[in-house]
């Protein structure tokens, strides 16, 4: 079958489909060719590179080894963050409004998370799509993504809004679990027991080290039911997916995304995760060399991971206190006279007070600061008039190295004294461990996207590498450095469609349509018939 795959595995593999095969129905749609993509959700590139070399990802490692797989890098657009990426890659949306995983909602006057059900649903409305523009209309699948996308099943963040909706689907979702497990009930109890139980010792070990236990319940609760129940029931329904010949399969590992953020990138815990993955990797791999017509798989990630020392944890005060408590700090003449450019200071009528309350979100190792609660953003013009203080203390702060904010119909990035535009970045004193291509394509982003904040901060480079955080975590993603905004993809050298020098998520979407989507062709495939041993 493949030379990355061992006699054993090819063996289980065929077995496998023939045991579904004859107890589940084939898909009512077909296409010309079917797609597998598993978005291996905040591994770093450096990683993805690493497991290649010394073999810490055994199957990935001899797939692109093989040479029968590519791998490139991708750049897929700022902010670097999950919400950003899937309504590019579901969707094709170059500019979906989306600045974090968490922000302030400006239409919905509250704070969104994308964790919420509710929040996620209510953003993927807005999307404002029409029918079949997503990868995954006309029959598709998607497994724990944040948006349906017009998916058949309900197994996404968005479609958990309705309960209604999940208990009418789960049948549908249950159909085939059964007889596609790949261990006895016994066992699997037995070894998630043992999981629970050395994830509550090691939260217990980590909250006392740190004299902190924010997040470990709801981690722990991760841990179990998300991590190990989660993604192995997904990993199931994929298996079954591919048997029955559904379309478009999009499967997102998130697991390596969990642990990073509470333990750090480069933790034990997190590496472990990617040779967790690697074996499901493997299997989903064997399945699709054996059912007819076949998979072209495509493996990507969203964004990296760069370690984070929390503000909190180094100041002992988090950012709202910097930012609007302390004695007066005068902003430079450099800076106001930079951010003025050229125009008069504005003249300022009175304020209400009551659309004067701030909101700081802290979306990892960088933060959107509202400074009002209006409908639109501040302009910098505004900002040097009504809070010049807040800017002064954000620009002086040793752990602030860059403050974006709004100028005219564009943005600039205060660095130092120094205020740059998008045509200016590689003129700006960026710390090694930023990209500037990240930081241009924010600022030709940020006037699109209303949901930011009127300042948006982002942590300082540390010289033992990563960030400051803004949030208590020790894994940060969604800023500018190049560890977060370097993503990779890999794809069969010999498939059907190029994927090299990806710039923009959405053009993913769009190479992606062309082969894959709702319109190509579709023909008749016969019902899965497993080879023999």
């Amino acid at each position: 079958m493949d030379e990355v795959i061992n006699p054993q595995l090819q063996s289980w593999a065929r077995e496998h489909v023939r045991r579904i095969g004859a107890r589940i129905r084939p898909a009512p749609v077909s296409r010309r060719r079917r797609l597998l993509i598993i978005h291996l959700d905040g591994v770093p590139k450096a990683h993805l590179e690493e497991a290649v070399r010394n073999g810490g990802m055994p199957f990935f490692s001899r797939l692109i080894r093989s040479g029968s797989w590519l791998m490139d890098d991708a750049f897929w657009g700022s902010p670097a963050s999950t919400p950003f990426f899937q309504a590019g890659l579901l969707y094709g949306l170059r500019h979906p409004n989306l600045p974090a995983y968490s922000w302030f909602d400006r239409e919905l006057g509250r704070r969104v998370r994308m964790n919420s059900p509710r929040d996620a649903l209510a953003v993927e409305e807005r999307l404002g799509r029409g029918p079949g523009k997503s990868l995954l209309a006309g029959g598709g699948h998607t497994y724990f993504s944040l948006f349906q996308a017009e998916a058949d099943n309900r197994l996404c963040m968005s479609t958990l809004a309705s309960l209604e909706g999940v208990a009418r689907g789960f049948k549908h979702e249950m159909e085939g679990v059964l007889v596609a497990r790949t261990r006895g009930p016994l066992d699997y109890l037995r070894s998630l027991g043992s999981d629970a139980w050395c994830a509550a010792t090691e939260c217990c070990r980590w909250s006392r080290a740190l004299h902190d236990w924010r997040h470990e319940g709801d981690f722990l609760v991760s841990r179990v039911f998300l991590q190990r129940l989660g993604w192995s029931f997904a990993h199931t329904k994929v298996l079954v997916d591919m048997v029955r010949g559904v379309p478009a399969i999009y499967l997102v590992f998130g697991n390596y995304d969990e642990v990073a953020h509470r333990r750090g990138p480069g933790s034990a815990q997190a590496l472990a995760e990617l040779t967790r993955v690697d074996a499901y990797l493997a299997e989903l791999y064997a399945v699709s060399r054996v059912v007819e017509p076949g998979y072209d798989i495509i493996f990507l990630t969203d964004h990296g991971h760069v370690a984070s020392d929390p503000l909190e944890q180094r100041t002992g005060r988090r950012i709202e206190e910097l930012l609007f408590h302390g004695p007066p700090l005068p902003l430079s003449e450099t800076v106001a006279r930079g951010l003025l450019d050229g125009r008069p200071l504005p003249v300022e009528g009175s304020v209400d007070r009551r659309e004067e309350e701030p909101v700081v979100v802290e979306a990892g190792n960088f933060a959107h600061v509202y400074l009002t609660c209006e409908r639109a953003p501040l302009e910098a013009a505004t900002l040097v008039a009504r809070h010049p203080e807040v800017l002064a203390r954000a620009i002086r702060h040793p752990d602030i190295g860059v403050t974006v904010v709004r100028r005219g119909d564009s943005a600039v990035a205060i660095i130092g004294e120094g205020v740059y535009g998008p045509d200016e970045v590689d003129e700006a004193p960026l710390p090694a461990e930023f990209s500037r291509r990240a930081l241009e394509d924010l600022l030709r982003e940020l006037p699109l996207m209303s949901s930011a904040g009127d300042l948006v901060l982002f942590g300082q480079a540390l010289d033992k590498g990563g960030t400051v955080g803004f949030a208590w975590e020790f894994g940060s993603h969604g800023g500018l450095t190049r560890t977060e905004t370097s993503s990779v993809i890999c794809w069969p050298r010999q498939g059907p469609v190029d994927l090299s020098g990806l710039s923009h998520c959405a053009t993913l979407h769009e190479r992606l349509m062309e082969v894959y989507g709702e319109e190509s062709r579709p023909v008749a495939f016969p019902k899965v018939v497993a080879e023999g041993p």
